[in-house]
């Protein structure tokens, strides 16, 4: 039961005042948007349909100390299903605004700037999703330049911004390239020679999965059967992926790269797929020019619904790759 001194109708107010909270009294509570939600097939205690019902009572306290209000990523997956046509992502951002001023932060962990090393390209800046990188002039070692500086309160780590720095400035908590290294390579796994260099029956294949894509653990179980020949690295988002560090991988013993990213139209982060999709493009031209087959990299898209999809992706480039020799030789 609520009790009615937990009811604050100015709450209820302030969020209407707030861009984009005029609609939060508009909602019917039907739960389309839950059920649309990319969010909930990840984490399924994330309701925006609670969320919005709750602040529609004016339960200031319970909403703006709740950590879920900054799970929203604004994908807007939601919006086109909606039957009152609301911006879900807009009243969640005019709840997070009430937030900030109240002196709440956001969880993270966030994309993290070395000011020493940035050059003030604003790579970053026009790669984030969010616009939340801004090029500012300020004293570093010494001397005023232009650098890149991180909203913590708009960034939603997706780790676009680390793979688009081309100085190495920019970093994500979690999924720095030192710790995307270490999962790569633990256990010796990158040392280990492949079957390009005649060690191992079948192609070795390392794949660089994000982590909105696959939720059931009955489809990871569907990996066993590869055993060791196959190592899963999960990023926040495909746009995360680096291409040094796919070229790490193609120069030790892996025989070959998946770059798994959600759906086009389901990407977490908005667009995600797209320059993850885009720099394996890229990636594989080069890989061209080098006469390395471009087999050996391949992205993929995924949906969270869809089921026995990844084994035949590695089943997929796995074949390809034992092609591209046959063709060779």
């Amino acid at each position: 039961m609520i009790r009615s001194e937990k009811l604050d109708r100015t709450f209820v107010e302030e969020i209407l005042a707030e861009p984009g909270g005029e609609h939060l009294l508009t909602c019917w509570s039907c739960g389309t948007c839950a059920a649309t939600c990319l969010v909930r097939r990840y984490d399924p205690a994330f309701n925006p349909r609670l969320i919005l019902h709750k602040a529609g009572l004016g339960l200031r306290a319970e909403v703006l100390s709740s950590a879920e209000i900054w799970q929203c990523s604004a994908c807007d997956a939601c919006y086109p299903r909606c039957p009152k046509q609301i911006h879900i992502s807009e009243v969640m951002k005019a709840i997070r605004n009430l937030a900030i001023r109240a002196g709440y932060e956001p969880p993270g962990p966030f994309a993290v700037v070395n000011e020493t090393i940035c050059s003030g390209c604003a790579v970053c800046t026009r790669a984030c999703p969010y616009e939340a990188i801004d090029r500012v002039t300020k004293a570093v070692d010494g001397s005023e330049r232009a650098v890149a500086q991180v909203n913590k309160t708009l960034c939603l780590h997706c780790g676009i911004c680390v793979a688009a720095c081309p100085s190495g400035a920019m970093s994500l908590e979690v999924f720095s390239d030192q710790e995307l290294v270490t999962r790569m390579g633990a256990g010796g796994w990158l040392e280990q020679p492949g079957y390009l260099q005649g060690g191992s029956p079948q192609p070795r294949i390392l794949a660089f999965i994000c982590q909105w894509t696959i939720r059931s653990d009955s489809e990871w179980d569907k990996l066993a059967p590869f055993g060791d020949r196959v190592r899963v690295v999960n990023l926040p988002c495909s746009g995360r992926v680096d291409a040094d560090l796919i070229l790490l991988a193609l120069t030790k013993g892996v025989d070959g790269v998946l770059v798994v990213g959600c759906k086009e139209g389901e990407c977490h982060y908005r667009r995600g797929t797209y320059l993850g999709r885009g720099k394996v493009a890229l990636l594989s031209e080069a890989l061209k020019q080098m006469d390395i087959p471009a087999a050996r990299v391949r992205f993929a898209e995924l949906s969270s619904l869809d089921r026995y999809t990844l084994p035949r992706l590695i089943n997929a480039i796995s074949e390809e790759i034992m092609a591209s020799v046959m063709v060779k030789v």
